[in-house]
């Protein structure tokens, strides 16, 4: 009786892990594309500061990839907020391994387009909302 089942199950398991197999290639790679877009448009824009580029080019360290706090959050400095902001452009550093990423999504006190595609990319848009209230408050104006 089980030598019936366990093949067909096993062709079941099988069919599905192809099926599903090339959306999850899909995924990341278009991931990939977007944020190389991203940041191409980021490189080019003359509002840019230069020590970016710089950065990339491997000129300078980039010690605003470790910093915690930057100093253009003008909102409430509030570590816990910090590090949850934080986590995010960590992970994406993980995911992409350009310094460039790290420091774009940091810019800006975390309100801009690298930071919401990083949360996309981690697969972390159910939570958008919450850490746009993040970024409100350690960017708001006193």
């Amino acid at each position: 009786m089980y030598s019936k089942t366990i093949p067909a199950m096993l062709a079941i398991i099988t069919v599905a892990y192809l099926c599903a197999l090339p959306h999850a290639h899909a995924r990341s790679t278009q991931g990939y594309g977007r944020m190389d877009r991203i940041l191409a448009a980021l490189k080019t824009s003359p509002m840019e500061p230069s020590a970016a580029l710089a950065v990339e080019n491997g000129t300078t360290h980039p010690l605003e990839k470790r910093q915690i706090y930057d100093t253009s959050c003008k909102g409430v400095y509030d570590r816990a907020l910090f590090n949850d902001l934080e986590h995010v452009c960590d992970d994406c550093y993980n995911l992409y391994r350009t310094s460039y990423v790290a420091s774009a999504c940091r810019s800006n006190c975390y309100s801009n387009l690298v930071f919401r595609q990083c949360m996309d990319d981690l697969l972390m848009m159910d939570e958008f909302d919450q850490y746009a209230r993040k970024v409100q408050m350690v960017g708001r104006k006193k």
